[in-house]
């Protein structure tokens, strides 16, 4: 029994697994992109090997190529080798490009551009929580920054494939949370009988990847009922919490007190370090570029 199953109503398991199997709709991740991931679940994963899968597909290799080339790098010589970028970035950075591409294409537009304001709020939230997850983990010295990344920006992606396989009753949803009626949490809960963080790990789960983003996914909203990953799921709360807090998304509460969240709490940050790091977070979002995926 997986651990999704273990926290979900028994009553409603087979809707749920419904749910995350009508994933077709939304991103299968590719191929190669799966077994790549497959492949960096291997400590012992050789990158001439992982760069053989990787090359197969034009698109993520050039999207690794390109941000090893950006100017956050800023090398002297141009990386021109996908074995080299791999080296130079990291698995953990390359597992976050992996899972960026795939989100990005449940988020048809995936930038502010969209015209479709539900994607557009989706991915502004998610990728905002990203980088406030990538904050957060610095802040805190947890040991795999790009981890925390990668689950910031996986952490609402059942509300996607709720949107899109339950769209009639999702729509009420929607417009309930927007107009500050109600919480995504509780508005499923009493909806569906399970929430998108039951979804979103499933599909984490379908897609190979690491249990600790799993469970992460799964407790992002009850950060403390965690098993094993209890911080990690605690900095997907406190970044989701983040983005409430600088109204990016969908829910907005400026007076959210960050220092009183249970995820706050048990990362033991203060209000003074808190107001720092929101700062640091505000600033790092308004200077990505429209469409960034990292």
């Amino acid at each position: 029994m997986s651990i999704v199953e273990t926290a979900a109503p028994d009553s409603q398991m087979r809707n749920l697994c419904a749910i995350a199997n009508q994933a077709g709709d939304l991103p299968a991740l590719p191929e190669t992109a799966i077994t790549a991931m497959q492949m960096m679940n291997n400590p012992r994963v050789n990158v001439r090997e992982l760069q053989a899968v990787i090359s197969r597909d034009q698109a993520l290799t050039a999207r690794i190529l390109k941000i090893v080339n950006s100017a956050m790098y800023c090398f002297e010589r141009e990386v021109s080798t996908l074995s080299h970028a791999i080296t130079i970035l990291g698995l953990e950075t390359v597992r976050s490009i992996l899972v960026a591409a795939a989100v990005q294409q449940i988020f048809p537009s995936g930038s502010a551009r969209s015209k479709d304001l539900t994607t557009q709020l989706f991915w502004e939230h998610s990728l905002g929580a990203a980088t406030a997850a990538k904050v957060i983990a610095a802040c805190t010295g947890y040991p795999i920054v790009e981890e925390a990344f990668t689950c910031g920006l996986l952490h609402d992606i059942g509300k996607m494939a709720l949107q899109k396989n339950r769209s009639m009753l999702y729509r009420e949803i929607l417009s309930e949370v927007y107009r500050g009626e109600a919480t995504f949490h509780d508005a499923e809960q009493q909806t569906f009988g399970f929430t998108h963080a039951h979804v979103g790990a499933l599909l984490a789960q379908k897609w190979h990847f690491p249990q600790q983003l799993v469970e992460a996914t799964l407790y992002h909203h009850d950060c403390l009922a965690a098993p094993r990953h209890r911080t990690l799921a605690a900095i997907a709360a406190l970044a989701d919490a983040s983005m409430i807090f600088l109204e990016v998304g969908f829910r907005k509460n400026k007076s959210l007190q960050l220092e009183e969240e249970a995820s706050a709490r048990h990362l033991k940050l203060t209000a003074s370090v808190l107001q720092t790091m929101i700062v640091d977070v505000q600033t790092k979002i308004l200077t990505l570029p429209a469409g960034a995926g990292l």
